[in-house]
This record gives C-alpha cells, structure tokens and sequence, in this order.
C-alpha cells in the first residue's frame, strides 16, 4: 500500500503503523529515517502527489501578479510552513515555467507507463 504521508502521519508517529520505505527520489524532512524505494533497489517507484493552483489563461497580468505575490507570501510564511510539516506535506515552490516543466514530465512519465502497460479506461 502506498498512501501519501498526510494520509498516515499520525498513524505513524503514534505508532499504529511503520512506514517502510516511501516512493520518492529525495530525503523527507518529516520522515527523514524512512528509506527511498530507489535506495532499496527500485529506481522506477517514485511517486508524488502535488496541488497546483491554476489561473485561466485569459486572467489579466496584474490579477495573476497579485496571486503569486500573495502565494509567494503565504509559502514564505514560517507558520504555514510548519503548519504543514505538522501534517505531513512537504511544501516545494515552483515558478510557473519550473512546473510547466515539471507537468510535463509528469504527463510523458505517466504516459509511457500507461501505454507499457496497455492500460485502458473502463
């Protein structure tokens, strides 16, 4: 079984369950002590989930503007930051063109996996 950290977090430190191993290519700060799929052995197993916040394309540049300096206040804020720790997500800031990249990535990674695979919707 592979839930997302915040998922079983409290779980976890409350001793209910042992995380073995998680599916991620980096340490966790939260869970530094729990080894990487890639370190035992599975380089392919790495998983994330992510939450993005997305602006129609047509918003005016001064609103966009205006959502990424309160965003960019809000990630910089050490009480969400640890807010967040406390529940177990780990947050990464990402530039619009960065994540561009990076969904991208996703999607071809993702892609490629599916058709190996010949998965199909139902």
């Amino acid at each position: 079984m592979f839930p997302i950290v915040p998922d079983v977090l409290a779980a976890i430190r409350a001793d209910q369950v042992r995380a073995l191993a998680l599916a991620s290519n980096s340490a966790s700060e939260i869970l530094p002590d729990v080894a990487r799929m890639p370190q035992l052995g599975y380089p392919d197993l790495v998983a994330s989930a992510w939450i993005a916040l997305y602006a129609p394309a047509a918003t005016p540049v001064e609103i966009f503007e205006q959502l990424r300096f309160q965003l960019d206040w809000l990630l910089a804020s050490s009480a969400f930051g640890e807010r967040m720790k406390q529940v177990g997500i780990e947050v990464k800031r990402m530039r619009p063109n960065e994540f561009a990249v990076f969904t991208q990535q996703e999607r071809s990674r993702w892609a490629t996996l599916i058709e190996s695979l010949k998965l199909q919707i139902e």
